[in-house]
């Protein structure tokens, strides 16, 4: 399913019901709208017992916190086990289900609802949207009745590599990880900034909020005993108390009165903007996350960050530039965070930054699509032919490399000729520049065949290949070709790491690696690793690589920030990040143009600009000038004959600080 045509049916909870899992089924149905999809919502008139949910369970007033979906209907009620069956056989025209997950207790509803639409002789392709795979307070069988969902499905869309795992655990077929996506109030984020963001902060103690639900996995009760260790700080509690774990912390808060400000009850959205104004930074102490929209609220309302190191936290929070992380279930690290919160208070402010609210879901609606095709996020189009076409491009490219390297080797050995490592390092491209025209077209596609480097058909991506390799060789690692460089979003037929072998790198295993959310199975070409991967949350070590290239894969609906944020955290202080991108000084319209499953995108001056700045923000600083001249060019080099589009290409350099 590479685009949203037909009809398509998100089942989950919307308005009345209440909380971040109603915003976001309710924005995945707009965003679904806009793809092109004939999209309705179906929901809930009564989700749980009282006894499973103890707080309030609709909106407070009635007004919706997001704007609601037309069409959308309340069917299911969970003592109806009837409205479940005929909910499944209405729908069953659908070309595509989406089935959000929330708790287990819903999940015989979700496989009534399955069953519906078999009996009905549907064909929709159904996907799972699970935020929790199971519950962070598991009871005995919740286990047993997700297997059964997810194992019912065609695909199942989480929220981190964690969460894929134990979704893979449970028999899900096809598992797509895709970062959780903006999902925020109404309002306009640039509006609830600028309310909230005022002067630097008034004279008086920091004042922190905590906002949500008191849970035990959500650390209240640490730290509010963490306060007890810093000074100048006050705290305000702002939630639903539940069970023992709003207990302990209402007795904790009640002992500590003048730190500790506990507002009872539900915040409903019309009241944010005001409970964010009255304070300097939100506070996320979590013993264990999978995904939460908080720290996004709190940069949309200009306030920074204190979290623990869990979920979805880390690729959120700039630790040092909009936030501080620190270890979770540790009161003295907690401690120790808050006391640098006071002190960089007006520092971690000024690197706040509203969320991109557009960019992700296109990387999200691409991840619910191929869980519902089985096709990998970033499989290209063209079908079986083109896929046999580029297999038989990458087998001929990694034999020709493995032959050459070797004969190459041997040569050396008997000192016939220099080793790999003494091979002419790539020249002539900029390492931050714009492909100018054809005659640098030309001149990258005869280097590379001076060079006796396997050039790409495509030829213009010679160019930024050339500029890529030269970058690593020269700027990320010091002549003993033992750098450890990843290829983000890499294809096997891509020419960066083969030519990084022929200059001998790779001798050490895993030193070069590619990764894409397209591949399954690891898959090794001449030392070479090519293995699933997401770009934005790749499970490397901090600091673990010299150096990470990226070529074309940014403008196909890659989140930004986070890919940044993930690429500083895993190079080593003076590691190199190479990116090239579709680009134009005055881009061609592409409204309309889809390509990879995603629209089409080319960067304006603006935009690569913003992205320098953004990739600043996070320690990643370039290599080179970015003026009006260097990013103005005479032609358009590039065709993309499937599109009709003409453009360039950009490449920008940077340097981990």
């Amino acid at each position: 399913m590479s685009a949203f045509t037909g009809k398509a049916v998100v089942v989950g909870p919307a308005h009345p019901a209440k909380g971040g899992t109603v915003a976001h089924t309710t924005e995945l149905a707009h965003r679904l709208a806009a793809a092109g999809a004939e999209t309705a919502l179906v929901s809930w008139s009564r989700q749980y017992p009282s006894v499973l949910y103890p707080g309030q369970a609709e909106v407070p007033g009635g007004v919706p916190e997001v704007e609601e979906f037309v069409p959308t209907t309340r069917p299911l009620s969970w003592n109806d086990p009837g409205s479940w069956l005929r909910t499944g056989r209405r729908i069953a025209p659908a070309r595509l289900v989406v089935l959000v997950h929330v708790v287990p207790f819903q999940v015989p509803a979700l496989l009534a609802v399955l069953a519906g639409l078999r009996s009905a002789g549907s064909a929709a392709r159904t996907v799972v949207v699970a935020h929790n795979v199971l519950p962070h307070e598991p009871r005995p069988g919740d286990a047993l009745l997700v297997r059964r969902l997810l194992a019912a499905v065609d695909g199942v869309v989480v929220h981190s590599a964690e969460q894929a795992d134990l979704a893979r655990e449970l028999g899900a077929h096809h598992v797509e990880v895709a970062t959780l996506p903006p999902h925020l109030p109404s309002r306009p984020a640039s509006a609830a900034a600028s309310d909230s963001a005022g002067p630097t902060r008034a004279d008086g103690p920091l004042r922190l909020l905590s906002l949500g639900v008191v849970r035990h996995y959500k650390g209240l009760d640490l730290l509010v005993d963490a306060l007890d260790g810093v000074e100048g700080v006050r705290l305000t509690i702002a939630g639903e108390l539940w069970g023992a774990a709003g207990q302990r912390v209402r007795e904790r808060a009640a002992a500590r009165p003048d730190r500790v400000d506990l507002r009872p009850g539900y915040v409903p959205a019309e009241a944010l903007p005001a409970l964010f104004a009255e304070h300097d930074a939100l506070v996320l102490p979590y013993r264990s996350a999978t995904a939460s929209q908080n720290a996004l609220l709190a940069f949309a309302h200009g306030l920074p960050v204190l979290a623990t190191r869990t979920g979805s936290f880390p690729e959120q929070v700039r630790d040092g530039v909009d936030g501080v992380l620190v270890e979770p279930q540790d009161t003295a690290a907690l401690g120790a965070g808050l006391r640098r919160l006071v002190a960089e208070l007006p520092a971690l402010r000024d690197g706040v930054r509203p969320p991109d609210v557009d960019g992700p879901w296109t990387a999200y609606l691409r991840a619910v699509a191929a869980a519902a095709s089985g096709i990998a996020v970033a499989a290209p189009p063209g079908g079986a032919l083109l896929g046999v076409a580029k297999r038989g491009a990458e087998l001929a490219l990694w034999t020709r490399v493995g032959v050459q390297r070797r004969v190459a080797e041997a040569l050396a050995a008997r000192e016939v000729t220099a080793p790999p490592s003494a091979r002419p390092v790539p020249s002539g491209v900029p390492r931050t520049g714009v492909l100018q025209g054809q005659e640098e077209v030309a001149a990258a596609l005869a280097q590379a065949r001076r060079l006796h480097l396997p050039a790409h058909p495509d030829t213009p991506k010679n160019w930024d290949a050339l500029g890529a390799v030269a970058a690593v060789l020269t700027l990320a690692d010091d002549g003993s070709r033992r750098a450890r460089v990843l290829d983000a979003g890499s294809a096997r037929y891509s020419p960066v790491l083969p030519w990084l072998r022929l200059y001998g790198l790779g001798g050490e295993p895993g030193a070069l690696a590619g990764i894409n959310l397209e591949f399954g199975d690891p898959v090794h070409r001449d030392g070479v690793e090519f293995r699933r991967g997401d770009v934005t949350a790749t499970g490397l070590p901090d600091g673990s690589l010299d150096a990470i290239t990226c070529m074309s894969v940014i403008e196909h609906g890659v989140p930004l920030v986070p890919f940044l944020t993930e690429s500083a955290r895993v190079l080593r202080p003076g590691g190199v990040l190479v990116v090239s991108t579709d680009y134009d000084a005055d881009p061609p319209d592409t409204t309309g143009v889809t390509a990879y499953g995603a629209p089409v995108h080319i960067f304006s001056p603006a935009e690569i600009r913003g992205f320098v700045a953004d990739a600043a923000a996070v320690g990643l600083e370039l290599v080179g000038d970015l003026t009006d001249d260097v990013l103005a060019h005479p032609e358009r080099p590039v065709h993309w004959k499937r599109t009709g589009l003409d453009y360039t290409f950009v490449l920008l350099t940077f340097r981990r600080a």
